[in-house]
């Protein structure tokens, strides 16, 4: 069975942050469903990851990858996070977070921008959770509402 296009671009994103980023490892769906990486060594903020209400990510340290395309669409709309429910609460039980990704509309997808937010930050986020009878429940927040327009459309 393949994956989908957006499940391959988000391993694509998650394989290269893995790799530039050797402080954490990956986290496969059959070790924990709800995580994509673990800290092994301290991981603290730089200029192409800054963090946001944090000094440092110690080892053990649950983080949740998720990236989004700066545009999508004919109309070219800002990409937007999709957050499941049972991951945002598993990440807030365990005091992970989440390492946001911004990335080019390309097949490579380039990584424009980067930050680490903790799970507690993001409740604060303008957005709300959509129920779904099969799967978790979602919501869906757009780049500018992690990173500053200048922080992606300046790259």
């Amino acid at each position: 069975m393949s994956l989908a296009p957006s499940r391959k671009a988000g391993d694509t994103v998650e394989s290269t942050l893995l790799q530039v980023h050797t402080e954490l490892r990956h986290v496969s769906d059959h070790e924990h469903e709800h995580h994509d990486a673990v800290t092994v060594d301290l991981l603290t903020p730089s200029r192409d990851l800054p963090f946001v209400g944090i000094c440092l990510l110690k080892p053990g340290t649950v983080v949740e990858i998720k990236s989004a395309m700066v545009v999508y669409g004919e109309a070219q709309r800002r990409g937007r996070f999709l957050l499941r429910r049972s991951q945002h609460e598993h990440l807030l039980e365990e005091g992970g977070v989440y390492l946001f990704a911004v990335c080019a509309p390309n097949p490579a997808r380039d990584i424009i921008a980067a930050k680490v937010v903790p799970a507690s930050l993001v409740d604060e986020f303008d957005f709300s959770w959509v129920s779904r009878k099969t799967r978790s429940d979602y919501a869906q927040v757009t780049w500018t509402q992690v990173f500053a327009p200048k922080e992606v459309e300046g790259q």
